[in-house]
């Protein structure tokens, strides 16, 4: 089931781009999609199904390889991180997860666009903070929360694994400790 979901969501990320922008932004299905899986399925899931993700991003729309396997991987670890013990994997969460890591992705991104043209040639040029604010970060967020919404109810409800939530090994044994948090 995973092969399908990378390969349609890669292929629509590339096709289609367009299709679903908002002020110079298009959603980041790719993206939406590694944090979804690390969320409901684990770590394994997240860091799998990420780093396959990055390595189709990095070969369909990358000029460096290796760059989009890497921030894809720690997106779905950190999503599988965050939240996924205490609140056992709640559907609204999921949509916090996607705000959150889509925050720092846009933050660490022009961070670093500011900082190494600023390092390697002293230049200083970048886009103001309103800019920043309203064309970039905040018309990503609303797209790619819009997008999460079809593809939590899509891999909650027709995912790889029943019920929607794959079981982790703590979570199968009803003796272990801290049950009465997911309570």
């Amino acid at each position: 089931m995973y092969a399908v979901y990378i390969l349609f969501f890669s292929t629509l990320q590339v096709t289609f781009p367009q299709a679903f922008s908002f002020r110079g932004q298009v959603a980041d299905y790719m993206l939406v999609f590694v944090i979804l899986s690390g969320y409901f399925f684990g770590k394994t899931d997240g860091a799998v199904v990420g780093l396959i993700m990055g390595v189709f991003r990095d070969i369909l729309a990358g000029e460096h390889l290796g760059l989009g396997m890497m921030f894809l991987l720690y997106a779905g670890l950190m999503s599988a991180i965050l939240f996924s013990k205490r609140f056992h994997r709640k559907l609204i969460l999921a949509f916090l997860q996607v705000f959150i890591i889509t925050l720092c992705y846009k933050v660490v991104g022009h961070l670093i666009y500011y900082v190494v043209p600023l390092m390697l040639e002293h230049d200083t040029v970048y886009f103001t903070f309103r800019h920043i604010v309203f064309d970039s970060v905040a018309p990503q967020l609303l797209l790619n929360l819009l997008v999460s919404i079809p593809l939590a109810l899509l891999l909650k409800y027709l995912g790889p694994y029943n019920h929607g939530i794959k079981q982790e090994e703590d979570e199968q044994n009803p003796e272990k400790e801290g049950l009465w948090l997911r309570r």
